[in-house]
């Protein structure tokens, strides 16, 4: 199916696949502010980002594979109400046990959104065309982790923690009327004939597929660092840096404005492997500019621009990496972007806890640099398959 997105459905996706970001920044700034509140630790605090995480992995799994065989557009509006619910049981919660556990909830109803606008567009473009429909939703994807932290530090001005989820449940809710207005990508006689049990066997036979192993192996190594970011900001920038709530919403929404970026700049890419290779080279230098900055506590003026560095890379193979590992199992794209997006966050979903154990700036430093190095090590082979196999078609 190849067809011209209008505004509303491109915005749409756009936001849906925002779902990672949406589901953490928004709170990231009253990360402190929960530990008081909780009486508990920062590490159990930032494991509510694993546990969404989890919830986003675990969600991606579960509902991917069942859009191959009833259709895209049910499953997302039933993804949405969960999103909306678990976000009231998270304002209500009496602990941060329970806090954590409804997050997983919240994840796996945010879980819909994601692995389903990407399927939508896979059911709507090929080749090229796909890539540059990915690097706009990823474009306007940044817009989510810009605005939430900023519009979060805010809130915390004048409200508590709860009313931060108070917010994401309105957006929950706003969205779920949104898809209800989606059109359907799927039509029944291209929906798999499988039983669900069927289904859910061969769910894993996408990685007999070397271009889909490889691309998801670098969306894994590739999340892995950037949670380590995304899970030591708020202590690196509040508690270290001293900044406030606010102050490290605006630095964390200009990191973020980097990640539009860098989506924007793989539109100019003649070929993706070239967009790979050096994302993946210089993603691999901003890691190690990066944790320098922070194994030797440098001013927060020199450290930012190697975060900035580093958000520009990432944003730069994000959509590249997605639309060849999607492109490479359009049969089962319900499928293959269930795994693809859960094997991201699952990756997050380890990293985030690792951060705050011992000196934060020394296992944060360690963390991003592992998760970079294997992102190198697994990218690099796939751009020479990419290579190889577009020289063999022309």
């Amino acid at each position: 199916m190849k067809q011209n997105a209008g505004l509303f459905v491109t915005v749409t996706l756009g936001l849906l696949t925002a779902f990672g970001p949406i589901i953490t920044d928004f709170y990231l700034p009253s990360m402190p502010e929960m530990q008081v509140f909780f009486q508990t630790s920062p590490s159990l605090v930032a494991m509510s980002l694993g546990a969404g995480m989890v919830g986003l992995a675990l969600g991606q799994i579960f509902i991917g594979p069942l859009s191959d065989k009833y259709g895209r557009k049910r499953l997302l509006v039933l993804s949405m109400l969960l999103f909306a619910v678990s976000s009231v049981m998270c304002i209500f919660a009496p602990n941060i046990f329970v806090f954590n556990l409804m997050r997983v909830v919240q994840g796996f109803g945010g879980a819909g959104g994601v692995v389903l606008s990407k399927s939508i567009a896979t059911d709507m473009f090929t080749g090229r065309e796909l890539t540059n429909f990915m690097a706009l939703l990823g474009a306007i994807n940044g817009v989510a982790p810009v605005v939430a932290p900023v519009i979060g530090g805010t809130m915390t001005n004048f409200t508590s923690w709860q009313g931060v989820f108070c917010l994401l449940l309105a957006i929950g809710i706003v969205l779920m009327f949104c898809t209800m207005r989606l059109p359907e990508t799927l039509p029944t006689e291209r929906r798999s004939q499988k039983d669900v049990a069927h289904t859910y066997a061969t769910l894993f036979k996408v990685f007999r597929n070397r271009r889909f192993t490889l691309s998801s192996l670098s969306n894994m190594t590739m999340f892995f660092a950037f949670f380590a970011y995304i899970g030591s900001s708020p202590f690196v920038f509040q508690e270290i840096y001293g900044l406030s709530a606010f102050e490290f919403s605006l630095c964390f929404g200009l990191n973020a404005v980097m990640i539009g970026v860098g989506a924007a700049l793989a539109t100019r890419f003649n070929h993706a492997n070239t967009a790979l290779k050096w994302g993946s080279i210089d993603f691999m230098l901003a890691a190690m500019l990066v944790a320098l900055c922070q194994l030797f506590h440098m001013p927060l003026a020199v450290l930012m621009p190697c975060y900035i560095y580093m958000l520009v890379c990432f944003g730069l193979m994000q959509p590249v990496v997605t639309s060849i590992a999607l492109d490479s199992e359009r049969q089962n794209a319900g499928s293959a972007s269930a795994i693809f997006g859960a094997v991201g966050f699952l990756a997050g979903s380890l990293a985030s806890p690792l951060v705050s154990l011992g000196d934060i700036m020394v296992s944060t430093s360690v963390v991003m640099l592992i998760g970079a190095a294997a992102c190198l090590a697994v990218t690099l082979p796939l751009c020479r398959e990419v290579k190889e196999e577009g020289m063999a078609r022309a």
